[in-house]
């Protein structure tokens, strides 16, 4: 039940499940591959468009302005569509081949925790990533307990845990080449896609509609 309700939360269609389909993989009309890039996937599909994703994505704007003051340095936040899109590399949160998430960039993820707070009309996919070097099981394991390190410290520090849905992808879902060792520090990663939840949907379209309304 919990499950079903946060990945339908996360995509308010069957297409953005971010399970897989019969034909192997699914794409949207921007051209965004659920299976190589999830986090952009479910922000591309989740969209509502119109004057209703105006509404949404401002709330994303300023909710944006905010998480790069948090994370300054240690993570790259990106706008896309109506969500925002955070990578945070691994070499930052755990060492080496560790689940654990190290000391020093935890008062910066406490300021996340807390702006994601703030701005509870949103559900939050946490995807753990890895380089392809190795044992694929293994980069299997990494990435979902990862993912869940990071998700159990959103949740110590406030954010529940209908909001998020977490999943590993190992290392099928590279940023970057694997080819040179740059390339695979990059791809161990964390990747948050934020987006609009049915509640905030809701008041986008209302809100725009009142607006057409008036201007009649």
């Amino acid at each position: 039940m919990l499950s079903i309700t946060l990945t339908q939360g996360l995509s308010d269609c069957k297409s953005t499940s971010l399970q897989s389909s019969n034909k192997g993989e699914n794409t949207i009309k921007t051209g965004t591959s659920r299976s190589k890039n999830p986090a952009d996937y479910a922000i591309r599909a989740s969209a509502v468009g119109g004057s209703a994703g105006s509404i949404i994505e401002k709330y994303m704007d300023r909710q944006a302005i905010q998480l790069r003051q948090d994370l300054a340095y240690m993570a790259q936040v990106e706008r896309l569509g109506e969500g925002v899109k955070i990578t945070l590399n691994s070499g930052i949160l755990f060492k080496d081949d560790s689940y654990s998430l190290i000391s020093d960039p935890q008062k910066s993820l406490e300021r996340l925790s807390e702006t994601l707070n703030s701005y509870k009309e949103t559900e939050i996919l946490v995807a753990g990533h890895t380089s392809n070097i190795g044992d694929e099981k293994q980069n299997q394991a990494l990435s979902v307990k990862r993912a869940e390190s990071f998700t159990d410290f959103l949740q110590a520090h406030g954010v529940s845990p209908l909001r998020i849905v977490t999943q590993g992808f190992g290392g099928n879902t590279p940023k970057v080449s694997n080819s040179s060792e740059a390339g695979q520090r990059q791809n161990h990663r964390i990747e948050l896609a934020i987006i609009a939840n049915p509640t905030l949907k809701r008041q986008a379209k209302t809100e725009a509609a009142a607006s057409r309304v008036s201007k009649k």
